[in-house]
């Protein structure tokens, strides 16, 4: 009677250790899920500070540009003028050292920056280094496992020449003539990350209130 008392125990106690098993598998791949979720969590960080990194880096680039100094055998200090904008044209399509300058839009039309096309082999937007000489170390350009942390490619910017209303003080008002406006010049910079997806965007204006030294004023 001992033995056929024990049957039913020893299928309770199977059940049970069945159970525990599948809470202790269900808890086990909740915390595998968590960990995964962390991971790209922190990937995704990593990879929009590279990005974010890359977009400060276009904007310094640009105000080297713009501003100087510039040594850069291609350098074009004396085009940023803010008496003169006629080298900026409407949908930034200039080339050569036109390349990137972008007519100010109309108003009521969509912003230029958000229209520019910023793409890798495009002429309207200026890749980092073009007119300074500066080089960004880029994924593409790096073998091995370096690269890994590094953007996609290399950042680019866009300059526009906005009319400037109220001078470089707010509370000093411009003359409305023709003759004697000026402008600011307003960077739009995009950087990448390791993956080409991850994109950030950053702006600055730059005053100039003169003309390059050794440029025509």
């Amino acid at each position: 009677m001992s033995r056929s008392g024990s049957s039913p125990q020893r299928g309770f106690s199977l059940i049970v250790v069945l159970l525990m098993l599948l809470i202790a598998m269900v808890l086990g791949i909740g915390a595998a899920q968590v960990s995964l979720v962390g991971e790209r969590s922190a990937r995704n960080d990593r990879d929009t500070e590279i990005a974010f990194q890359a977009a400060e880096a276009a904007l310094v680039d640009a105000e080297r540009d713009v501003l100087g100094p510039n040594q850069g055998a291609a350098q074009r200090l004396c085009i940023f003028n803010g008496r003169d904008v006629s080298a900026f044209v409407a949908g930034c399509g200039g080339t050569g050292i036109h390349q990137g300058l972008c007519a100010q839009a109309e108003d009521g039309a969509e912003p230029v920056w958000m229209t520019a096309d910023f793409a890798a082999e495009s002429t309207t937007s200026v890749a980092y280094g073009t007119f300074t000489g500066q080089i960004y170390a880029t994924a593409s350009a790096v073998a091995g496992a370096r690269g890994g942390a590094l953007s996609a490619r290399a950042p680019r910017y866009i300059v526009e020449a906005v009319r400037n209303l109220g001078g470089w003080q707010s509370s000093q008002l411009q003359s409305a003539s023709a003759r004697s406006a000026s402008h600011l010049f307003r960077v739009t910079a995009i950087g990448y990350g390791v993956r080409d997806e991850t994109q950030v965007v950053l702006q600055t204006n730059l005053y100039k209130p003169a003309a390059s030294p050794g440029c025509p004023s």
